[in-house]
């Protein structure tokens, strides 16, 4: 076994990969040292401990130093990549170069460390010592690149140095064997995409890109069209640039969530400012995505395909959600609500009763007079067929904040916030509306009756007495000749 694996001795892929994880090894602790940096800068400024001087340093050293590092792993790494060999003395000034800035970052951290650590809790000084830290392993990773670039960088006889080499040759390799093209469905391809660009060439490409993949595309020149086409037709994807003349994008984002959310309306921002504040501002105000100019196609194919994925797939759920909530809450047969959802809504409006006296409220249980008979004469379908009838009328009957629902069999219980006299008449009206109600079935006119039991609220201060008097009052009506509602010392009777 080698030694040593240079550059040349690996596959290109690979080096690529393994290039990528130099740089992170470098761009990692650099980046975090920032946020140090900002952490500790607040802690002297609230204590107002000079420091402007120094953390000022400290910040431009490590601006420089990315920079400087950025540069020299743009002209030293792949096509860019000189073939003619660096002398020694070229590497040694590279290396000198990178590690000059961190001198500054190391020595003005230790000397606000020493200058403030009698002022400094224990967690400034640790994060002053981080700082330290993170400048030393930037400092090992610069060791690393140049050693790789000099060809020396990869040592088997480092386990975790062989381990990175052989993943980074087996990812590629595997990457080999992975069709990278997208396969549109046929409800993606139904998409409406709004494309907002005021520059009509970028609207085109754009266009013209998502054409070719079967997506159906429209366009908007500047915002107040943007809104025009929203208004007109809610898209299902939008690709907004940031910048437009009339009204700039992350304005016309703040208005789009406004009146939809990112689930029902997915926006991806698309501009030439790459920074990491403005993409964050971006996803912060509710945009789904990002999408940096100049555009690549296939990351932009990517990101919309997923995107409106994402959408169908939400869409779905919510539909699926919606199912079960109409199952887990309806009678299948009838269509109004379960005994579950009306003995919930009882035990609610009986606690509200009690909590505020004006909410006085009025339960009636129904049932539907002979309908063994209506079964036995007209089967089962008949039978069902009257019992969709009955909980029609007293849908249409009895409406919200009011509630009714089949409790079982041809059962039915209602919850309404009517006092005694309210009550009263509403049963009038009712009684005579189920009277003059015929349920057509196979050509025959059935006529049905009911009885039903009336309690209110204001007799007792729980749910399942309320059912138990509303109960016994209704087998009083049957028993006294159905076709009649019973009250307390009183009984309404049907035509």
């Amino acid at each position: 076994m080698m030694d040593k694996l240079t550059p040349k001795e690996t596959s290109k892929g690979a080096e690529e990969i393994v290039l990528t994880q130099i740089k992170q090894d470098f761009i990692t602790p650099a980046n975090a040292i920032f946020d140090y940096v900002d952490m500790v800068e607040k802690v002297l400024n609230d204590l107002e401990l000079v420091s402007e001087d120094e953390i000022s340093q400290i910040k431009a050293s490590c601006s420089k130093l990315i920079d400087q590092y950025d540069e020299a792993f743009i002209l030293n790494t792949g096509v860019n990549a000189s073939t003619n060999k660096k002398s020694p003395e070229e590497y040694s000034e590279l290396r000198h170069n990178l590690r000059t800035p961190l001198n500054a970052i190391i020595g003005y951290s230790e000397i606000l460390m020493e200058d403030y650590e009698d002022d400094l809790e224990q967690g400034a000084i640790d994060d002053f010592q981080q700082i330290i830290n993170l400048a030393r392993d930037t400092e090992k990773a610069i060791e690393k690149f140049v050693d790789y670039i000099r060809g020396e960088s990869i040592d088997l006889n480092d386990d975790n140095a062989t381990s990175q080499l052989e993943n980074a040759e087996s990812l590629f390799k595997s990457l080999g064997d992975i069709e990278y093209s997208i396969t549109l469905s046929d409800e993606i391809k139904q998409s409406d995409i709004l494309i907002v660009d005021d520059n009509i060439t970028n609207c085109e490409v754009l266009q013209r890109r998502l054409s070719m993949e079967g997506l159906k595309c429209r366009t908007a020149y500047d915002g107040n069209t943007a809104i025009t086409e929203v208004f007109r037709k809610t898209p299902d994807l939008i690709l907004l640039d940031v910048i437009l003349p009339d009204i700039n994008g992350l304005e016309l984002l703040k208005m789009f969530r406004k009146e939809h959310s990112s689930e029902s309306l997915p926006v991806i921002m698309v501009s030439a400012f790459n920074d990491v504040d403005s993409i964050s501002k971006c996803i912060q105000l509710g945009a789904q995505d990002y999408l940096p100019k100049p555009l690549n196609g296939t990351i932009l194919l990517a990101k919309v395909v997923a995107s409106l994925e994402r959408k169908f797939w939400r869409e779905r759920e919510k539909e699926l959600v919606d199912k079960l909530h109409i199952q887990a809450t309806t009678d299948q047969l009838t269509g109004i609500f379960n005994r579950r959802v009306v003995f919930e809504a009882l035990d609610e409006a009986m606690e509200n009763a009690n909590e505020a006296q004006d909410r006085e409220f009025t339960t009636i249980m129904f049932d539907i007079d002979f309908f063994k008979h209506v079964n036995d004469t007209y089967g089962h379908a008949g039978g069902d067929a009257v019992l969709i009838s009955f909980a029609q009328l007293l849908r249409d009957e009895i409406t919200s904040p009011n509630i009714v629902g089949r409790i079982g069999g041809e059962e039915f219980l209602a919850i309404l916030y009517l006092n005694e006299d309210q009550a009263l008449e509403f049963c009038k009206k009712l009684i005579k509306k189920i009277n003059s109600n015929l349920v057509n079935f196979d050509g025959t006119d059935i006529k049905i009756s009911t009885s039903g039991g009336v309690a209110f609220s204001s007799e007792t201060s729980t749910s399942a007495d309320l059912t138990n008097k509303a109960d016994e009052r209704l087998y009083e009506a049957k028993k006294s000749g159905r076709n009649r509602f019973q009250f307390i010392n009183s009984e309404l009777v049907g035509d």
